[in-house]
């Protein structure tokens, strides 16, 4: 009674280390509010499993009379309980399966049917999601209100395991939309790979390899659904070949970056160097004073550096500097 409500999990523990959920045998209203309030019953019984102990005589015979307290409890609230259903109650993409259930009674002249036949329907796009699809002939079990009209939607029952084409003559296999689905493991076509690559199309059109973007799932931002794309599917016999010719697009990237450094680091001290024998020249005609003592020793630093290589400002290509200087370089 002093347990903050509601009450989600109760465990117990016995003499011998092992656990039992018993939340039931003390939350009146488990079935109708509790159960909606729990993790996926069986995530929680997997994490259980290695602390559970055998059953009891005690432990069954107190299973069964919870179970028939559950039977025996009065409905107030048809929609919201874990053994029956209104036909009237169901979600927009919820059906009575089989189509010929029995009734269990009437209440208002409503039908009442277990909750074990309440099926989830999706459409076809959506079963393709699960690495299903649609068997042919089938017709839809429910029709919807969508956009833009209406969305025929089907149940398990009617849909068989995703069989992927394979892939012919180098070819990837694509969709209507020049995309390789691959929302589940198994939906890769045959005599291909997923490589997950950013960039890898690139390399393929220089060798002229097919190669297709694979869709892993959508997105919804902006208003919409967008697809998330997740590297490249090609076929296995161009595997080595992609792999090798991008290793040696990223060493030739990596060059290009470092040319384009040194090439920033010779600038900044060609313009350093030209600005302080600019000032050199300037200093000698006009007899410049120095403004401030401190200034003299930054001064004979950089004059020290410039006499360096000055041969490589003046009248010459400049040349590599020393390593130090690279890095020093001022920005």
């Amino acid at each position: 009674s002093r347990a903050t409500h509601p009450v989600t999990y109760v465990v117990a523990f016995n003499v011998d280390q092992t656990v039992r959920d018993v939340t039931r045998r003390y939350c009146s209203q488990y079935h109708v509010v509790t159960r909606k309030q729990r993790v996926a019953a069986d995530w929680w019984e997997h994490s259980l499993r290695p602390w559970r102990g055998s059953w009891t005589p005690m432990d069954k015979e107190e299973e069964e009379d919870l179970e028939q307290q559950l039977h025996d409890r009065p409905l107030p609230s048809y929609k919201n309980h874990p053994l029956y259903v209104l036909r009237k109650d169901l979600l927009k993409f919820e059906a009575i399966y089989p189509p010929d259930a029995p009734t269990l009674g009437f209440i208002r002249g409503q039908e009442v049917f277990a909750r074990e036949c309440v099926k989830n329907l999706h459409s076809r796009e959506t079963w393709v999601k699960e690495a299903k699809v649609v068997r042919l002939g089938e017709k839809p079990y429910k029709i919807v209100k969508a956009r833009p009209k209406y969305d025929r939607v089907f149940g398990e029952w009617q849909v068989e395991d995703y069989i992927p084409p394979p892939a012919v003559d180098g070819k990837v296999p694509r969709n209507a939309y020049g995309n390789v689905e691959l929302f589940k493991p198994c939906m890769l076509p045959k005599g291909t790979v997923h490589l997950q690559i950013n960039g890898l199309n690139r390399v393929a059109k220089k060798l002229n390899i097919d190669c297709a973007p694979a869709v892993v799932g959508f997105d919804f931002h902006c208003g919409g659904s967008h697809p998330t794309y997740d590297g490249f599917v090609v076929c296995e016999e161009f595997v080595d070949i992609l792999l090798d010719a991008w290793n040696q697009e990223l060493e030739e990237s990596e060059k290009r970056r470092q040319d384009k450094h040194d090439k920033r680091v010779y600038g900044n001290w060609r313009r350093l160097i030209k600005g302080l024998l600019i000032r050199e020249r300037l200093q000698a005609r006009y007899s410049f004073e120095r403004q401030e003592d401190s200034s003299k020793g930054k001064l004979k630093g950089l004059n020290k550096i410039s006499k360096t290589i000055k041969k490589q400002i003046i009248g010459e290509e400049a040349g590599p500097c020393s390593e130090d200087l690279m890095r020093d370089g001022p920005a």
